[in-house]
């Protein structure tokens, strides 16, 4: 595959290079930057705009090969004369600046620090007579000859110091030179190794293309495997970083295993005059205002690993983690899980302690990956085992859930406490109920170790319950079965798994005060543990979600955006989190199109990785949900939701019941969605998911079902928060046809959050005040509901549409009529909504009289446009 790689990221220096060609003040631009950053590329494309807007246009190179000759960069416009200097440069500036047409010309220079002392003088001449434009490319860190710098000082130039891409641009310009999104672990793995230099991109993709490690799968282009760096880029970086004395080979190697260091630290494991040469040569890079040392590129890193053999690799690893190991803040975690991972791959003998402790920091900072290693190393070494818990724990977050089992199962019971089994018993069960997806397995696993585990040990056991349960979406049995503990008192993974199941249950029961309680309990023992510290994220979609349930919304919102703050501090998954419950949380304010952007690329990732352990299903719920609520979800996003469905989140049976409601709503069935809105209500209402059965049956009411007012009014004195009561007062008014009720509630749930259900209430708001003929009540109620419509990111509900149509048909003749447009036959309608076909044909009969016209597509044109 020929990849073609266009400009990108470079509108504001294009304009000002632009700028300067046209200046009648200015000689032309210089442009500064370090090598590969793309100084070459935008010069050309400068040219070749010039060209196209009338100029003439020159260009050369400057090498060094050139600079050894008189004029040798000039050598094509010198001809074969054997004229004196002076004649020589006359011709060459001549033949620079001159066209037949009389046209301006731009020259462009590439390399200008390599011009010899003639072709200096060249750009002198041309500035001095201003016979033409110049644009110089100059790498940073060189000096230029003074004739070159002379031709700039007689001049005005105007100066762009060229940065590499961000990381929002280089992500464009892989998607343009691709021609497909890049999924967004890949498009950070590419940032990390090439820091936005564009040569160095354009190298290692078009490598890993080639060698089929880039690919695109499922729309996407993944990165899988590691980057083999290409011989070509391996020649140029081996040449910009010269050949080294070995001192200062030294200093760049250790950077290399073991970045960044502190000048102090560094100093001391090599010496102080090496550290300032290898600065003085670009290769390192010192902060001034941390005293941090590390590799001026991470692609030096990258081809001095490659090229070092293993053992001075091993013999450097081992210096620095000694080092590390002499300072005062050595047992501070960050600088436990540097020293243990350094120690792994080094000559040092193994610290089962010390790499356990380091596992725990792993799972602290989010790196499952880096304490499975870790925990492996230790176990390896003969560690205890916690080392077994910790490795465990890791790979069923992992989703190895298999591998996960094998090491807990070689755990010997008979060598624990009866608290120690019963733990195990938790984080097996726990294993099999998740990253396995099997819950009836976990409960028969975790009902054979009560069975053996005396009371006295039991809270781990219990803990397991009440998580179980919660899962199960028997919210009541989760709470009983954590009644009696203490959260505090247990194993931090233990307790905090356990605080997110209480956290399910209370606002699944309609008590958000109680999971809000149960929620920070659960963040105060992430906060002071290492190993449990991740879940402060799961803890946190418990938590989103009951104030969701509960309508307090602006406080999902705040909630989720401090969770996100903090997932950018740490890598991996967390970050990843950070993102899903953002989108969750603007998708249950109704800001659809936020949420997407938001969620789209969470479920990507977590496909593309194969996770084992339902978070996938639980963001795919929200991202599907804001696909049918913008008639966007088509059977195959239904079919492949249903794919994602996991055993053991049966908790969000409801939710995944109302997407399917949504769906059918969309695509015209709305009695069919109300059918099933209100079958998702009984089955959460029968399990004793209170505010879930409050929040089905409000979908109900945007649907303009009114049959459940009284339930409704009963749940308000049973479940806590603002939207139970709006939700009632939907149906209520809907019940008397109340206009002036529905344009109420419509600001209520506009109030705390709710777009999508303030836009749909406005939309039930106008039909009624139709219906009685209020037609300027009507009116401002539907530009209304256009309005927040338009504001969740184009909301397509049967409310919102019909409130924007002014057709004179009944409910089930617009019905009908939409699920023509949706391209359903007169028997699929029947079969849809269990009428005959005659009865069907009777309604589109009826419906083409009304509104004059004679055929189904003619009725299908005057029907409102979902917006795609």
């Amino acid at each position: 595959m020929r990849l073609v790689w266009p400009l990108t990221g470079r509108l504001e220096e294009t304009r000002l290079i632009e700028a300067a060609l046209v200046s009648t003040e200015l000689s032309g631009i210089v442009i500064h930057g370090t090598a590969g950053v793309g100084k070459s590329r935008i010069a050309r494309e400068a040219l070749s705009a010039a060209g196209a807007n009338g100029h003439g246009t020159r260009w050369a190179v400057g090498t060094s090969v050139a600079r050894t000759l008189p004029l040798g960069t000039f050598a094509r416009w010198v001809g074969t004369s054997d004229a004196e200097s002076a004649a020589l440069v006359g011709r060459v500036i001549e033949g620079l600046t001159s066209t037949s047409e009389g046209r301006p010309v731009v020259v462009g220079v590439d390399d200008a620090h390599l011009l010899d002392d003639l072709s200096g003088f060249v750009l002198q001449q041309i500035v001095q007579r201003r016979a033409a434009k110049l644009v110089l490319t100059v790498r940073t860190g060189t000096s230029l000859p003074d004739s070159v710098r002379t031709a700039c000082d007689r001049g005005r130039f105007e100066r762009l110091d060229l940065q590499p891409l961000s990381r929002d641009e280089s992500t464009q310009l892989l998607t343009a030179a691709l021609g497909g999104p890049l999924d967004t672990e890949a498009a950070q793995r590419l940032w990390r190794l090439t820091r936005g230099n564009v040569l160095y991109l354009r190298n290692i993709v078009e490598q890993e293309v080639t060698q089929g490690r880039l690919a695109r799968r499922d729309g996407r282009w993944r990165w899988s495997g590691d980057p083999v760096m290409p011989p070509g880029l391996v020649e140029l970086i081996e040449t910009r970083i010269g050949a080294l004395p070995p001192a200062v080979s030294e200093v760049v190697d250790v950077l290399a295993v073991a970045e960044p260091i502190q000048l102090e630290r560094l100093t001391a494991i090599t010496d102080a005059d090496s550290v300032a040469s290898a600065e003085a040569r670009g290769l390192i890079t010192i902060d001034s205002a941390d005293g941090e040392v590390r590799i001026a590129h991470p692609l030096y890193a990258e081809v001095r690993r490659n090229r070092a053999p293993g053992s001075r690799l091993r013999r450097l690893r081992g210096l620095v983690a000694t080092a590390l190991a002499d300072r005062e803040d050595r047992d501070s975690m960050r600088v436990v899980v540097r020293r243990a991972t350094l120690m792994l791959d080094s000559d040092l003998p193994p610290d089962p302690e010390l790499l356990t402790r380091a596992a725990q920091g792993a799972v602290w900072l989010s790196d499952l990956a880096l304490a499975d290693r870790l925990a492996q190393g230790a176990i390896a070494a003969g560690a205890d085992t916690e080392a077994n818990f910790i490795r465990a724990h890791a790979l069923s977050w992992l989703s190895r859930g298999d591998e996960s089992d094998a090491v807990l199962a070689a755990i010997e019971p008979g060598d624990l406490t009866d608290d120690g089994r019963a733990r195990l018993a938790f984080l097996r069960a726990s294993n099999l109920i998740w990253s396995l997806a099997d819950p009836a397995g976990a409960k028969r696993h975790i009902d054979e170790a009560a069975a053996a585990i005396p009371a006295a040990s039991r809270a781990a056991i219990d803990a397991f319950y009440t998580v179980y349960w919660a899962a199960m979406g028997e919210p009541e049995r989760a709470v009983a079965a954590s009644s009696a503990l203490d959260l505090d008192a247990l194993p931090a993974i233990v307790g905090a798994v356990t605080a997110w199941a209480v956290v399910v249950a209370c606002g699944d029961a309609g008590r958000p005060d109680e999971a809000v309680a149960a929620a920070r309990t659960g963040y105060r023992i992430t906060d002071r543990s290492f190993d449990a510290a991740h879940m402060r994220f799961v803890i946190a979609d418990a938590h989103i979600g009951a104030l969701l349930l509960a309508g307090r919304i602006s406080e999902a919102r705040e909630e989720a955006e401090r969770l996100r703050r903090q997932a950018t501090e740490l890598p991996g998954a967390a970050q990843l989190f950070g993102a899903a419950l953002a989108g969750r949380a603007a998708a249950g304010a109704g800001a659809l199109g936020a949420a997407a952007e938001l969620l789209d690329p969470v479920v990507e990732m977590m496909r593309a990785a194969g996770e084992t352990n339902g978070f996938g299903y639980r963001f795919q719920l929200p991202r599907v949900t804001t696909l049918a609520i913008r008639g966007l979800a088509d059977d195959a996003a239904l079919a492949e939701l249903d794919e994602y469905r996991h055993a053991s989140w049966r908790y969000l049976a409801y939710e995944h019941t109302l997407v399917r409601s949504w769906a059918a709503a969309t695509q015209g069935a709305v009695s069919e969605a109300v059918e099933i809105a209100l079958s998702a209500a009984e089955a959460a209402g029968a399990e004793g998911q209170l505010a879930a059965e409050a929040w089905c049956l409000q979908i109900a009411a945007q649907f303009g079902d009114h049959s459940r007012t009284h339930r409704l009014e009963e749940l308000t004195g049973l479940v806590e928060g603002p939207r139970v009561g709006v939700a009632a007062a939907l149906s209520r008014a809907l019940s008397r046809d109340d206009g002036d009720g529905l344009a109420a509630v419509s600001t209520e749930f506009e109030t705390i959050g709710d777009l999508v259900a303030a836009a749909d209430a406005a939309g039930l708001a106008a039909a009624a005040y139709r219906r009685k003929a209020m037609r300027g009540s009507a009116m401002a109620s539907a530009a209304r509901a256009t309005e927040l419509a338009e504001a969740c990111g184009g909301s397509a509900t049967p409310a919102v549409l019909a409130a924007a149509e002014r057709l004179p048909l009944t409910d089930r003749e617009r019905e009908i009529a939409m699920l023509i447009s949706a391209g359903l036959s007169s028997r699929a309608i029947a079969d849809r909504l269990h009428l005959s076909v005659r009865t069907v044909e009777g309604h589109i009969y009826r419906a083409m009289a009304k509104t004059g016209v004679s055929t189904r597509a003619g009725l299908i044109a005057l029907l409102p446009r979902r917006r795609r």
